[in-house]
């Protein structure tokens, strides 16, 4: 099958709604959004039988513990979704949105200090799904450690959330790809954690005011001075702006 029947606007709008192109054919993967990348057998299940209906059998785990459904050819991509729904799955997951929250497994490991699968639930419905609708300067990736082991590497993240004993710590600024930048310790130990959920939403805020278009968060801080980000992010002042800041996004 040829692949000039997919127009570049085509590819592109899928690709908005989680759907990537398979290289060098009219197949896609559908990017399919975990909650942290924990899955019931049931979700499995449902996930198994996608794959099997409208896929090639395979799925895949992405580093940002989302699903990839492989070999889903272009005119199944309505069915598979109407049928993924069922499940009570979407796709998505790509573009200048805040990205799914990642997390390690710190809620049944020995060394865990934060019950990081609920922490980090409650930073995918509060950020993720509140704010999804919301168009940033660029990408913007959460993570959710439960101790300074540092397993999923909480510090090469935007923000970037790691369990203390007697609390949270906040890093700022991490990225990887082809370059990398390690994230920065915020000068506060967070003891309650809507004092945290404060300091992630001014960190959005922030981006969202201050970000060119392009520029990757740590670009921003570097830009503005780590010490003056900081200073905003603990005093919140930004919470005040969220309406002005956000527009018709809210």
């Amino acid at each position: 099958m040829g692949t000039e029947k997919i127009s570049p606007e085509e590819e592109k709008r899928l690709k908005g709604l989680g759907f990537i192109r398979n290289r060098g054919t009219d197949n896609f993967s559908a990017r399919v959004i975990t909650v942290n990348g924990r899955l019931s057998a049931e979700q499995l299940e449902h996930l198994a039988e996608s794959a099997r209906r409208y896929g090639d059998g395979y799925a895949s785990l992405t580093t940002r513990l989302t699903v990839e459904l492989t070999g889903i050819p272009y005119e199944k991509i309505d069915a598979f979704t109407e049928f993924l729904n069922e499940g009570g799955f979407e796709t998505g997951g790509t573009g200048n949105r805040v990205r799914p929250v990642v997390s390690c497994k710190g809620t049944t490991c020995r060394y865990g200090l934060l019950d990081s699968y609920a922490i980090s639930s409650e930073i995918h419905e509060r950020f993720y799904v509140g704010y999804h609708h919301v168009t940033l300067p660029h990408q913007f990736k959460i993570a959710v450690g439960g101790c300074p082991n540092n397993c999923i590497k909480p510090n090469l993240n935007d923000v970037g959330i790691m369990g203390w004993r007697g609390g949270f710590k906040m890093f700022i600024g991490g990225r990887w790809g082809k370059s990398y930048s390690i994230g920065r310790e915020v000068n506060h130990i967070f003891k309650e954690k809507e004092e945290l959920f404060d300091a992630i939403e001014t960190a959005i805020l922030l981006f969202k005011k201050y970000g060119k278009p392009g520029e990757r968060f740590c670009f921003t801080i570097e830009r503005l001075g780590f010490e003056k980000v900081e200073q905003m992010i603990l005093s919140k002042d930004l919470l005040k702006e969220k309406q002005a800041i956000l527009g018709d996004e809210v």
